[in-house]
């Protein structure tokens, strides 16, 4: 992130204030020291940007930066709505059709569509202008541009709140899991899928990205929601990237700030996962097949539905049967 300030920080989960370093490049080369918190084992990136540089940042270039766009292209919309749907199987048994949704880190908008089209009020958050705009044009979709920060919705008015791939962008994960909270009623269902630590998806020297603050351990994320005021309801980490998914429950009464000691198990999770062990684990392979195929996939899935022009006939088609 070029010209931003860049700020020292203590752990953003448990405060601890001491941290070994673990990682001192991104996935790209460039310039990211990344730590290990000893006080509980949370891995993240410190110095950081500040929050001021985060929303700007994502507001203005983040979209541009990780793929060269401003608006989504079908390929992308088509990926993102295979994706809704199967977020959608994972938030179905938790919800009924007319309860209140918010999606935040919402995209494109596919997902809020595809819960608009199963009959759900349905409301989302986006950081990037030129998303946020497109989902409304595109999709007539409720979606504001900011970020949990400066975004508001009333206190206890939503049933449930999902957050693909966001946590890891803010700068403070527990103040995020603690607004959400207040938006949801007692009882809400939050469903929240994060980068794992655990996870051999990418090649050692490729695990650290300058856009993810953070690298969830499964513990430190069960410590970090049962902090803010939730209990697990369940937590998998599915397929072959083995991110982390949890559906949590909203509690009357946050428990008090307990940390479990996680650093040992992080260290050792760091250091299994060498250069050759990857190798040797075929994941190379299977990545490589993998971005070789999709693409093929995709345009064949496109050329299918008769190459739709528009995004919403994309979904319209994907989601013909299903929604």
């Amino acid at each position: 992130m070029a010209e931003v300030v860049w700020q020292d920080q203590p752990c953003p989960l448990c405060g601890g204030e001491n941290h070994d370093v673990v990682g001192t490049r991104d996935r790209r080369g460039a310039n990211l020291r990344t730590v290990l918190c000893t006080s509980c084992g949370h891995v993240f990136t410190n110095p950081a940007p500040s929050p001021v540089a985060l929303a700007a940042y994502y507001r203005d270039a983040y979209r541009q930066d990780y793929k060269q766009i401003a608006t989504p292209k079908r390929k992308h919309v088509y990926r993102a709505g295979v994706g809704a749907l199967i977020r959608f199987s994972r938030l179905a048994p938790y919800i009924s059709g007319g309860e209140r949704v918010i999606d935040i880190g919402a995209g494109g908008g596919e997902f809020l569509y595809l819960l608009a089209r199963k009959g759900f009020d349905v409301a989302g958050i986006e950081p990037h202008a030129g998303y946020a705009n497109y989902a409304r044009e595109m999709y007539g979709a409720d979606i504001k541009a900011g970020t949990l920060e400066t975004v508001k919705f009333p206190e206890e008015g939503s049933d449930a709140i999902t957050m693909h791939h966001v946590l890891e962008h803010t700068s403070s994960p527990l103040s995020a899991l603690r607004q959400i909270w207040t938006w949801l009623k007692p009882n809400g269902i939050a469903v929240i899928e994060v980068p794992n630590l655990a996870s051999w998806a990418h090649a050692p020297h490729h695990r650290f990205h300058k856009a993810h603050l953070h690298t969830f351990n499964r513990t430190g994320l069960e410590d970090a929601l049962i902090n803010a005021g939730f209990e697990i309801v369940e937590m998998s980490a599915p397929g072959d990237r083995g991110h982390l998914n949890v559906v949590a429950r909203k509690i009357s009464t946050p428990a008090d700030q307990t940390w479990r000691n996680m650093s040992a198990q992080s260290r050792a999770t760091l250091a299994a996962h060498t250069r050759l062990a990857h190798i040797l684990s075929g994941q190379p392979f299977r990545r490589l097949h993998a971005s070789i195929t999709r693409p093929l996939r995709e345009a064949r899935a496109i050329r299918a539905m008769g190459s739709p022009e528009s995004g919403r006939a994309v979904l319209d088609a994907l989601f013909g049967v299903e929604a």
